[in-house]
């Protein structure tokens, strides 16, 4: 079975260099596409693309045109901030129920000076989606957060149902939980990193603002520095996907939840319904800072859980590890 090509190929200033001699010497997209193994249809495409006005096709040329789409490509996306224009949108959307097209269209004919593209409208809704979908006939889905697409097990994973026993009784520190609180579904790169004991519920929050899975790895480290880290139990996201590189820095072992059965990490699901009380769902959590959570974590680690005989899980933490109290954080 061939090998399916990607949509877009990219060349190397060599083969342009073979490129520009062959056409010179008016050899077909097929023969230029044979001699370098590409699609004919990806030569066609870099002629059309990068070929001078005067016919004549010079890989330096080329190379210079690339690097700048590339650039352009790179640009950030135009953001409405003009309250006017908000205000103006909130009106056409909401009383007149234009559709972001329609308004955009329109403004473009009548060559207002505040005109934007329909996308730029769709990413101003999607911003506030809880509040502005309502001003869309069609509300549709919000968006996906980026990371959370379904992946095939990974065969380096380590099932939850290879756990060690001793990890369902609780009995001892260092069996931790991991978890991300989201905010809004637009803005889910900022969220709060949740780690919880289950023996003792402590908990740790960390502000992040980021999905990717190696700079999750090294804050992961970072907090549970210093504390005693057995397991570590995830859901099955891509942010936690360097979990060989968790392991390394921490000696421990991850395992992963199935997906879809939150029940499995129970201890970390009622930890962040308790969180909810001060960042509620559906409230964006870009400008919430460090301090914050963890002052939130300092009111929970501190409050009094009747599962232990009314003392906090501070006070059990230091019972079951012998750590002092100002090591914990």
């Amino acid at each position: 079975m061939a090998t399916p090509r990607r949509h877009f190929t990219h060349f190397t200033l060599a083969e342009r260099e073979i490129i520009r001699r062959m056409h010179t010497r008016k050899a077909s997209c097929i023969e230029i596409a044979r001699v370098l193994d590409k699609s004919r249809t990806s030569v066609w495409r870099e002629l059309k693309r990068n070929t001078n006005e005067g016919e004549f096709y010079y890989e330096r040329h080329a190379n210079a045109r690339m690097l700048r789409r590339r650039q352009a490509a790179k640009e950030g996306s135009r953001l409405i901030d003009n309250l006017q224009l908000e205000v103006r949108l909130e009106y056409l959307l909401k009383v007149r129920h234009f559709s972001p097209e329609q308004i955009a269209g329109r403004l473009t004919l009548e060559n207002d000076p505040q005109r934007v593209c329909h996308k730029t409208i769709y990413r101003w809704i999607h911003r506030d989606w809880p509040h502005r979908k309502t001003y869309l006939r069609f509300k549709g889905r919000p968006r996906k957060p980026y990371g959370t697409e379904k992946r095939e097990w990974d065969p380096d994973k380590r099932h939850i149902s290879t756990r060690p026993a001793i990890v369902e009784k609780r009995t001892r520190a260092g069996d931790w939980e991991a978890d991300l609180v989201h905010g809004t579904q637009d803005d889910s790169r900022h969220c709060i990193l949740v780690l919880n004991d289950r023996a003792c519920g402590i908990r740790i929050h960390w502000k992040v603002a980021t999905l990717h899975a190696h700079p999750m790895a090294h804050i992961i480290a970072l907090a549970l520095k210093g504390l005693p880290v057995k397991t570590i139990t995830c859901d099955n996201g891509s942010e936690f996907g360097h979990h060989k590189l968790i392991e390394k820095k921490l000696g421990c072992l991850v395992y992963f939840a199935d997906p879809g059965h939150p029940e499995q990490r129970g201890s970390n699901e009622n930890g962040n319904g308790l969180l909810r009380e001060f960042h509620p769902k559906g409230k964006s959590l870009k400008h919430v800072t460090q301090g914050e959570v963890e002052e939130s974590a300092e009111l929970l680690n501190n409050r009094p859980r009747k599962r232990f005989g009314y003392r906090t899980p501070r006070q059990v933490f230091v019972e079951m590890t012998g750590l002092r109290p100002h090591s914990i954080p």
